[in-house]
């Protein structure tokens, strides 16, 4: 089957969805370290803030392909892409 990034970006608005708790249409650092501490508590894990707030940010520079400091669609998907349709 062919890859193709219109399937893929119809899959990962769902998941972006989820991160996106403001319902901006971007995801920010703190959208995303909020998700991870929640889900890390949920689990009974104890994690660095401090560690989880680095990793996140360095994530979202990784993504942030226009420098705004936020995460679209477009670029959420782009980055998917490069792992399922190399």
């Amino acid at each position: 089957m062919a890859c193709s990034k219109a399937e893929i970006e119809k899959e990962v608005k769902t998941y972006f969805d989820l991160i996106d708790k403001d319902k901006s249409g971007f995801i920010d650092s703190s959208e995303v370290e909020k998700l991870l501490l929640q889900y890390a508590q949920s689990k009974g894990k104890k994690v660095d803030p401090a560690k989880v707030k680095a990793e996140v940010s360095s994530f979202v520079t990784e993504l942030d392909t226009n420098r705004d400091g936020k995460v679209s669609l477009k670029e959420f998907t782009d980055f998917a892409v490069q792992f399922f349709c190399p």
